[in-house]
């Protein structure tokens, strides 16, 4: 039995709750890098700037944007976006949000000095131009349709967004969410309490602690001691089943949108081909992995997409056939060497993290590598160590997943060549693979730049050809999974795993 599962048995029944602190509580695994949705890396920073600082747009379950402080917005040519702002809309200082301040959060993103590491995510801007006090146009240099979900940015009163003022937003933000910034002692902490003026009504819940526990047996612990009343997809399914049972706690589960997968390094080697990549997808059987190490959480993926985005496209996908899989290695020029299967066609390593799930996965990948003669050897690394290999491109296979794909255009920055990582973008590159494709390329730029319609019969066409080139192993997309206290109602997951639901929910009791 694992020890976290281990644990909730022992002491599950034997737990007293102890008295809960005002208001909700939420045990989260990591600080977040920045509150500042402008700087925030991390998808922590981000979910929690998202309570603060919402912006212009929001993305529904779909991945669609959809109006958020913008009442409304329509796209006047392939190159000019209108957004007409929700009257009244104020700050948590009490100043007014207008145009201004829109045109100021967007100048500034992109302001050198700011140093804001999405900056590039709006090269496609030329400039923003103000109306009137509603009304704000984003005038592009050339058409680029997923802009339009970039514009979730959070907005920030014009008078904090210059760079002079980018620690003391960071330190103390000022926004227009339905929490406002109360305190935050240490990067362990933070509070935030209900924004009266928020334009959907304030929250019901009087005040939302935050606080880091980066050790899940910790997590779980205080959740059973009633010390805690929510921990979002941050607990390994086999602690589930007994929490289920808790009285004081719930289980709250729905299809998410992140996706893990097996990366494989096509710069040189066997993986520069793609028959033997697409062997080992055919050698992986993903049923087994959802049913028992993820409990039934998960959906088994065909590619980076899930089937609830609306760009998603039906592919043929990586099926278990590993006689298929034997005649692609024999093909590739890896065959049996002696007939037996007892010695390998070819020899990996494959790294992951030391988180206890993602090294059980990877043994169990492994297992069913060998069994296909392909002998893996599995390396887990400190979590700072491995993402610093698989950035460099020090690696020849490894387990990662993307905590939600919300964007299609995630692919262009996935897959695309000029996506590579290297010193010149900083390791940035979200191709990690260093998969190049003309053909592929082209798609994924032409699909930047035409309206939403064509953009679905190019990204279908996307999703084939990355079926044929194989660039990863796609595994499954992981459910949303929340453990909510009985003291927290009506909160829903949200598929992408936003923070956003604790705005319509509300406490029962002290």
């Amino acid at each position: 039995m694992a020890p976290v599962m281990a644990l909730v048995v022992a002491l599950g029944s034997g737990c007293r709750a102890e008295p809960a602190p005002e208001g909700i509580t939420v045990l989260i695994e990591a600080p977040p890098d920045s509150l500042d949705s402008r700087l925030a890396l991390t998808a922590m920073g981000q979910r929690l700037s998202q309570l603060l600082t919402p912006g212009l747009v929001t993305v529904d379950d779909h991945g669609r944007p959809v109006p958020d402080l913008a009442e409304s917005f329509q796209e006047l040519s392939p190159t000019l976006v209108e957004f007409t702002l929700r009257p009244g809309l104020t700050f948590h200082d009490g100043g007014p949000l207008t145009a201004w301040d829109v045109k100021a959060t967007y100048d500034s993103v992109r302001e050198p000095a700011l140093a804001s590491p999405r900056a590039e995510r709006y090269a496609a801007l030329e400039w923003v131009e103000v109306k009137n006090a509603r009304t704000v146009r984003f005038h592009l240099r050339q058409p680029f349709a997923p802009l339009l979900a970039d514009l979730s940015l959070g907005i920030l009163p014009a008078r904090r967004a210059s760079a002079a003022f980018k620690q003391a937003q960071d330190a103390s933000p000022v926004g227009a969410g339905p929490f406002r910034f109360e305190s935050q002692p240490d990067e362990e902490h933070l509070t935030l309490v209900p924004f009266a003026g928020y334009f959907r009504g304030a929250p019901a819940i009087p005040r939302l602690h935050f606080r880091v526990v980066r050790d899940e047996t910790t997590r779980v612990l205080e959740l059973l001691k009633g010390r805690a009343d929510l921990v979002l997809n941050a607990l390994s399914p086999a602690t589930l089943p007994a929490l289920e049972r808790e009285p004081s706690l719930r289980v709250l589960t729905r299809p998410g949108t992140g996706l893990a997968y097996l990366g494989m390094n096509l710069r040189e080697g066997a993986l520069a081909d793609a028959r033997v990549r697409r062997a080992l997808c055919q050698l992986i059987d993903v049923e087994p992995l959802v049913t028992y190490k993820l409990h039934g959480l998960a959906q088994p993926a065909q590619g980076l997409l899930p089937r609830t985005n609306w760009a998603w496209a039906p592919v043929s996908g990586c099926r278990y056939a590993p006689e298929e899989a034997a005649r692609l290695l024999d093909e590739a020029g890896y065959p049996d060497p002696d007939g037996s299967g007892g010695t390998p066609r070819l020899t990996l390593q494959l790294k992951t993290s030391t988180d206890r799930l993602r090294r059980s996965i990877a043994l169990v990948l492994r297992e069913q590598l060998g069994q296909g003669g392909v002998a893996v050897e599995v390396r887990s690394l400190e979590f700072a160590t491995f993402f610093n290999d698989v950035r460099r491109g020090n690696f020849e296979l490894f387990t990662l997943k993307w905590a939600s794909v919300v964007e299609p255009d995630l692919m262009r920055g996935a897959y695309h060549s000029a996506n590579v990582p290297s010193e010149k973008n900083h390791f940035g590159g979200l191709n990690r693979g260093a998969l190049e494709d003309a053909a592929l390329d082209a798609l994924l730029d032409e699909a930047s730049r035409v309206p939403t319609p064509e953009r679905l019969r190019l990204y279908a066409r996307a999703q084939e050809r990355l079926d044929e080139l194989v660039p990863v192993v796609p595994l499954w997309h992981e459910d949303s999974v929340a453990v909510v206290s009985r003291r927290l109602q009506d909160f829903e997951p949200s598929p992408h795993g936003f923070f956003t639901p604790l705005a319509r929910a509300r406490q029962v009791g002290p």
